[in-house]
């Protein structure tokens, strides 16, 4: 009785391998390569892909985010500032901005950061136009970045606004400061500067 063709070719591979098949490759150099196009330039939680890789939308859907849920605090020194100490700062003459953010929920979630910067500062006077934002000011990598917040944990950010930048900018009387997260700029909190002669 003549062999069928598809048993001829099984036989053939396996005396080609010795007497075994390979199923699949599954060394780190395979894994490493073995995902579609698409997804090898998207952002992912840790390079290697331990977690789903893919747009910040998936991500978000994904990480059940209840912003709602997260808590704000700013702390501002000094909270009286002086035109005269604006106009003529000496180097170290800042304001200290803290801001403070607490996951009230009760699960933790991961926030995604397009850059480096995690916060952002931004002044603005008596009528609500903004005189001065803290970012303007510097560069940041373009390296996305992620934080994760168990419940009832808090992140802590801190940053400085050396008098010299507001010189000229700040009219005297009453003006605000916001702390907002970067890419979240719903989780934020609002403090008033009094800006005196």
């Amino acid at each position: 009785m003549p062999i069928p063709t598809c048993l001829l070719f099984a036989l053939l591979l396996l005396s080609c391998s010795g007497g075994l098949v390979d199923a699949a490759d599954i060394s780190d150099a395979s894994s490493r390569t073995s995902q579609p196009d698409k997804f090898l330039s998207s952002p992912g939680l840790i390079k290697g892909g331990l977690f789903m890789q893919g747009s910040k939308k998936r991500f978000e859907g994904a990480n059940e985010l209840n912003l709602e849920s997260y808590k704000t605090k700013l702390e501002v020194t000094p909270a009286q500032l002086t035109l005269k100490r604006i106009r003529d700062p000496q180097p170290s003459d800042e304001i200290t901005v803290k801001f403070t953010l607490v996951n009230g929920s009760d699960k933790g979630s991961t926030l995604y950061f397009p850059t480096s910067q995690r916060m952002d500062a931004v002044i603005r006077d008596a009528e609500g136009k903004t005189i001065y934002t803290w970012s303007e000011d510097f560069e940041f990598a373009t390296e996305p970045g992620y934080s994760y917040v168990n419940a009832g944990e808090r992140l802590n950010y801190q940053l400085k606004i050396p008098f010299q930048a507001l010189r000229g900018k700040l009219p005297q009387g009453q003006a605000t400061i916001t702390a907002s997260l970067v890419n979240y700029p719903e989780v934020k909190a609002v403090m008033p500067l009094e800006i005196q002669p």
